[in-house]
């Protein structure tokens, strides 16, 4: 019991209270624990827990296939791929005089093949279809439900006819339509009846259309109706405000979690 608890948790906590003083102790001794010994151990761990993984898929992917489970075929495709991979990286180089290690970046050995022609167009074919997915998540998101929605909904049009190269060459007066049907869409609720939405379309895109005309928009076009401009305001403002509160609060919650690791109370990775 002591080597499956209390082992593994005094480890943790020596370990975590070590590498957090070494970012505010200015101790040779600890610094160079926390830059060299720490990264060493980290990598000899993680080594160690990769093999483990591959043992236990090939356990997992070998009993589907004896037991002939549902759809057992493809774990005995993924064993004799993880079979031919081992082959290529540690037995079998393919061409002659190329060191053991290097062969993995030479064009003609068997490990850079499989790459290029097994691994590479199976990539590209699950992104493919991946693309689907996420043109059909992406309907499901912008269904016009509610103000974020709504807001989704306008931020990704922009986005993305700003970030094609037609979208610098859109005119501004479609730009101003499209505004206008957002504005519209965003105030539907308040509308109520589709006469109200219709009328106030159709007057949005007449007023815009004619200050543009007036104001000379055609020979001068304002930043707010170039979808370029405006998709990067979008990326560097919104977007980049977003992103660091996530940020943030990820970070929170890791130190949050660590600490309560190094004090012991967070038992869990211990299957508690």
């Amino acid at each position: 019991m002591f080597l499956k608890r209390q082992m593994p948790l005094l480890i943790v906590i020596g370990v975590g209270f070590l590498t957090l003083l070494g970012h505010f102790i200015n101790n040779q001794s600890i610094q160079n624990y926390v830059d060299n010994d720490g990264m060493q151990w980290f990598d000899i761990i993680a080594s160690f827990a990769a093999i483990l993984g591959a043992l236990n898929l090939i356990k997992v992917q070998a009993v589907r296939v004896v037991r002939k489970q549902n759809n057992w075929q493809y774990s005995t495709i993924a064993i004799l791929g993880f079979a031919l991979s081992i082959i290529a990286g540690f037995f079998y180089i393919g061409v002659d005089d190329v060191a053991w290690g290097a062969h993995v970046q030479t064009e003609g050995t068997l490990f850079k093949w499989i790459f290029f022609n097994l691994f590479t167009p199976l990539s590209a074919t699950m992104f493919a279809l991946l693309a689907f997915f996420v043109a059909s998540a992406s309907y499901r998101a912008f269904r016009i439900r509610n103000f974020e929605a709504t807001l989704l909904l306008i931020s990704g049009i922009v986005l993305m006819i700003g970030r094609v190269p037609i979208g610098s060459e859109i005119p501004w007066w479609f730009a101003s339509i499209i505004y206008v049907l957002g504005i519209v869409a965003f105030l539907a609720s308040f509308l109520k009846s589709k006469i109200n939405i219709l009328f106030s379309v159709v007057f949005g895109i007449a007023s815009i259309l004619i200050i543009g005309y007036l104001l000379g928009w055609s020979n001068e076009t304002p930043a707010l109706l170039s979808f370029p401009v405006v998709a990067s305001w979008i990326f560097d403002v919104p977007t980049a405000a977003g992103s660091r509160a996530i940020m943030i609060g990820v970070g929170l919650g890791i130190a949050a979690t660590s600490f309560r690791i190094i004090i012991g109370l967070e038992r869990s990775f211990l299957g508690d």
